[in-house]
Formats: C-alpha cells, sequence, structure tokens
C-alpha cells in the first residue's frame, strides 16, 4: 500500500509539472509573445547615429569664421591590456602617437578612485586626442585589446574674438546660444543619420543584418556679408580707442549704404568664442542691437532735413542762437544751451556748427507731431530687422506725454533712446539718397556641395526722403571749411554726437556717450560708418566730445577703408 501511495504521488508531482510547462509553452507563445519578441528584437537590435558635420560660417569672401572638426579621443582600460602580449604594437602605438614606448606605461598603470565610499576601477585613461582620420585607422588596426577611439565634433572658430557677437558660439552642451549659430541653427546643424542593425553575443554589429541605413545630411553654409578685413580695421580701431580713452564701452559699424549689407560690426569689450565661458555675460551682448541711448546731435539731421524738405525753412534763412526763449504760434518756450556761443547763424550753420539753439527753433516750427513722425519715420522706435534675438525697438515718446521742454529737447537727440545700429540706419537714409534700407547680414546659404539654396536680396523698407534733399544735406554734412572734411583727399560727409548720462535720474555733466556717424566717399557714397563710445575720458582732460573722441576712430576707418578699397 505504501508503494501504492508513492505511486500516486509521483503521479500527481508529474502532472503538476506537465500542467506548469504547458502554461508556460502558452503563456510564451501566445499571452506574452509580443513582450519577448520586444525583448528579444531590443536585445539583438543596434541602432547607431551618424552625426550630421555643422555647416560653415563663412565672410562674403569665404574666409572662415566657424567651422566643425572632427577629432578622436585615444584612450585605454588599463585592467584589460596586456603589455607583455602585445608589447610590439603598443611600441607601434607609440611611434604612431609621437610618443616614447616607455612613457606609455603610465597610462596602462592600474588605478582606482574612491567615489561615494566606494572604491572603483578607473576604465579609461586618455593617451591622445588626433585630428587625422587616417592615423586613426592605423591605430584601429594594430587592433590592441584594451585601446579604444572615441570620436566626437568640436566647433571651432579661427579667429577668436573677431565678429564674435556676429558669429556667436556653440556651448559646450552643443546648443547653439547667440548670433548667427542661433539664427540660423536650423540650417547649420543639418539632419543626423542612423543605421539599424542586429549585433552579435559579442555586441558586434552583424553587416549582414541590416534593416536600414539613413544617410546623414550635412548642414548648409552661410556667407556673410561681413568682410573679414574690414571687419579687422574696424575692430583694431575701436580696440585702441578703448585703450586710449578708457571708455566703459563701445560699437563700430561699418555697411554698404547702397545695399544695407554689413561688412563690419563690432562691439568691446569683446569675447573669444573659443573661451566663451572664460568671459563674463555682459560681455557676450552685441551691444550694437540691445544697448539704448541717447543720440545726441545725430539726431539733427532728422528735424532740419524734414524741416526743408517741407518747406519750413531755408538754408539761407537766419536763426537767432544767441537768445534763451524762442515765440512761435503765441506760445513762449524755453531753448538749451549750446557748448559754445553763437549769434546770428544760417540753417547751414545750425547744422554744421550743431546749434542746440538753432535745431530748437526748428523743432519748434515744426510741432510735436511732425517731429515724432519724423522720428518714426527715420527708423526710430522700431527694430530694424537685423533678424537676431533681444534686438531693441528703442523708445519714441508719443506727443501726448511731452512736458514743456521735450519739443525743445526732442529735435537735439534728447528724450529718445535707440541702438547703435538704429542711428547707423537712418545715417544711411541720407548716404542711399532717402532710402531706409533694412540691415542686412547674410549674403547666401549653400549645400556641402557648394550650391546656393538661398541667397538674400536688399530690402528698402520706405523712402523717407526725396533724393535731391538726401543729396543736399549729404552736401551740409561735409563742412569744406573744417580740417576734418577730407580723409587722404576724399571728402567726408558725417555728423557727431554728443549725449550726457543720465545718472540717478538727472543729466551728468562728467558723463557722455560720443558718436560719430557718415559716410564716404561724399558723392558716390560706399560706406557707412557709426561709431558710439560709452563715456571715454580724454587724456588731455575735458569733455569727451563726439568731435574729440568719437571722429578720430571714425577717421581711422575711414582712412583704411580708402586705401584698401581704394576709394576716389
Amino acid at each position: 500500500m505504501f508503494s501504492r501511495w508513492r505511486f500516486i504521488l509521483l503521479l500527481f508531482v508529474l502532472f503538476f509539472i506537465f500542467l506548469g510547462l504547458s502554461y508556460r509553452i502558452l503563456d510564451l507563445s501566445h499571452f506574452s509573445r509580443s513582450y519577448y519578441e520586444n525583448f528579444i528584437n531590443n536585445a539583438r537590435a543596434t541602432k547607431s547615429v551618424r552625426k550630421a558635420v555643422r555647416g560653415k560660417i563663412r565672410d562674403c569672401n569665404g574666409a572662415i569664421f566657424a567651422l566643425t572638426t572632427v577629432k578622436f579621443d585615444i584612450g585605454v582600460d588599463p585592467y584589460i591590456i596586456d603589455c607583455h602580449k602585445d608589447r610590439e604594437k603598443i611600441a607601434q602605438l607609440a611611434a604612431l602617437l609621437e610618443k616614447k614606448t616607455e612613457d606609455m606605461a603610465d597610462f596602462f598603470r592600474r588605478e582606482s578612485l574612491i567615489r561615494e565610499g566606494r572604491e572603483r576601477r578607473l576604465r579609461w585613461k586618455k593617451i591622445a586626442t588626433i585630428e587625422d582620420e587616417d592615423l586613426y585607422r592605423k591605430i584601429k588596426d594594430l587592433q590592441i585589446k584594451g585601446i579604444y577611439g572615441n570620436m566626437r565634433s568640436e566647433r571651432v572658430y579661427p579667429n577668436n574674438e573677431l565678429a564674435s557677437h556676429v558669429i556667436g558660439f556653440i556651448n559646450r552642451g552643443g546648443i547653439a546660444v547667440s548670433g548667427i549659430e542661433h539664427f540660423l541653427n536650423d540650417f547649420l546643424c543639418g539632419q543626423d543619420g542612423w543605421i539599424v542593425s542586429e549585433k552579435n553575443g559579442k555586441r558586434e554589429e552583424i553587416a549582414l543584418f541590416r534593416k536600414s541605413v539613413v544617410e546623414p545630411k550635412n548642414g548648409s553654409h552661410v556667407n556673410l556679408t561681413i568682410e573679414l578685413q574690414i571687419q579687422t580695421i574696424a575692430e583694431q580701431a575701436l580696440r585702441r580707442a578703448m585703450e586710449e580713452l578708457k571708455a566703459k564701452n563701445g560699437t563700430v559699424i561699418v555697411s554698404d549704404p547702397n545695399r544695407g549689407a554689413i561688412l563690419a560690426l563690432c562691439n568691446a569689450p569683446t569675447f573669444n568664442c573659443n573661451e566663451y565661458a572664460k568671459s563674463s555675460i555682459d560681455n557676450l551682448r552685441n551691444r550694437a542691437i540691445t544697448d539704448l541711448y541717447e543720440p545726441g546731435s545725430v539726431f539733427k539731421i532728422i528735424p532740419f532735413s524734414v524741416a526743408l524738405e517741407q518747406g519750413l525753412i531755408t538754408l539761407d534763412q537766419t536763426f537767432d542762437c544767441s537768445r534763451e526763449h524762442f515765440s512761435y504760434g503765441g506760445k513762449k518756450y524755453s531753448l538749451p544751451r549750446d557748448h559754445t556761443f553763437f549769434g546770428k547763424l544760417s540753417a547751414v550753420d545750425v547744422l554744421r556748427k550743431s546749434s542746440n539753439r538753432g535745431v530748437a527753433q526748428i523743432g519748434i516750427m515744426l510741432g510735436a507731431e511732425r517731429l515724432y513722425h519724423a522720428a518714426r519715420t527715420f527708423g526710430f522706435g522700431e527694430r530694424t530687422g537685423y533678424g537676431f534675438d533681444g534686438e531693441s525697438a528703442g523708445f519714441v515718446p508719443k506727443p501726448k506725454i511731452w512736458d514743456g521742454l521735450t519739443i525743445t529737447r526732442f529735435p537735439m537727440g534728447h528724450a529718445i533712446n535707440a541702438t547703435p545700429l538704429q542711428v547707423h540706419q537712418a545715417m544711411g537714409v541720407i548716404a542711399s539718397g532717402g532710402y531706409l534700407l533694412q540691415p542686412k547680414i547674410i549674403s547666401r546659404l549653400m549645400d556641402e556641395r557648394e550650391a546656393v539654396i538661398a541667397e538674400t536680396e536688399s530690402r528698402v523698407v520706405r523712402q523717407v526722403l526725396p533724393s535731391v534733399i538726401a543729396k543736399k544735406l549729404g552736401e551740409l554734412l561735409h563742412n569744406p571749411e573744417s580740417s576734418s572734411s577730407a580723409v587722404a583727399g576724399v571728402k567726408l560727409a558725417y555728423k557727431t554726437g554728443t549725449s550726457q548720462k543720465i545718472i540717478n535720474g538727472t543729466y551728468s555733466r562728467e558723463h557722455h556717450v560720443a558718436s560719430c556717424s557718415g559716410f564716404l566717399p561724399l558723392k558716390d557714397p560706399q560706406f557707412l560708418i557709426t561709431v558710439v563710445l560709452d563715456n571715454p575720458i580724454m587724456p588731455t582732460g575735458g569733455t569727451a566730445y563726439g568731435i574729440r573722441a568719437a571722429y578720430p576712430v571714425f577717421a581711422e576707418i575711414a582712412q583704411q577703408l580708402i586705401i584698401f578699397k581704394g576709394v576716389r
């Protein structure tokens, strides 16, 4: 009977084993089939990304401002390499890397690190970084167990800080932060490719079972309107001025007034695109489009040109600039002071001698509404369309909030805030023959085969002045009686400005913004130049007026351009 119960128990055990196996088979073949299929496929499948090469940023002549280089980090796992077995190959490796064989021993020494209270083996030591892909293949062909190579791409800026605020940079995380790098990131970055295949037990790809291959599409190249040589001229002139005048910051813009194409744009202090992390955030800002200031006397071209166009004044009309008050339309207005005493001046001399009282009288004759409309028509109070993030629209107060002094201060460039690029664009109206042109920084986009994808065209925002008025005003901005009216025999047209900075709510007598904007040559303008210096200090003492601080920078750049481009 005992044997019978043992037999019955054995049958039950076998039955339940069979039942469990049957359920497991049914589960694998039916209930959990999709899960295990995905698990197996994921375990065998491999997807490797093939990185696209970021496009180049170049100047108008093809000189490179930014490019991507491929680098290979060669390293070793000291716990895998067999120095005795592979000593001949290690000697060949040392020769390829131009190192001494005995020095390689330091890399192969086994070490450990203490992390979070635990001892961890150091499984990777970098031996060298190389850029030669052929050399990398030779190292791989040695097939030294424990020697690995990691490929990475690196963004390089060959000119360091040159045009840094235009170019921008890529941070360590591969993110485009500013400038052209950020603005055209979608075109520059391209499209990564990939390979979907299978791998064996050693995690090696089985090329026979490749399921799909998508080739990477490299990024487009960007050609700017910037010209490297002109950018260099502008930056060198600004750097010398900053050192000599101890200015807080400065901006220089050079463009072609007939196309609106920016040939140079620089700010100081600047930064090195390759070492952006070493610069303060303040230095990374593109001050030409973000910083606001009162343009001062450069703004006088606006009320003067509009009054001339509308027939409110004539060139031989006389203005009494000795008076402190001016009565017009039954109202009496308090006039601002001039930097020196003037008696009666013609309208031409009001502009050339930059009389605050003279232009204030012209502003009163125009009236608040026409002054406001004139400023807006010249581009103040709106973004230039330069394209980059962070551009300020500036500020032009509406007449309804003007106080009793605004009507006389507004014509001399006070009570208005503008960026250096807006002032540059406004002077371009005179240089271009009366047209407000949108600043242009991008010339064309090209694919990796250098075929043109897109080409930008010059854009006229609007006609501001009749060409005859713009031409006449250009002639007035050239003062033949002034020693600074020409450089190297080429006639210049320009207007300087000096605006007092507001410190603690009041205009300061010690702190100024000096500026100069103009063009050359007079009859056929080819270059438009604007210089803005924040709080310069004259080494010889006295007020850093625009004619003393900013004009010399303007003249230096003009002279270099005349020599470089053969201007006559």
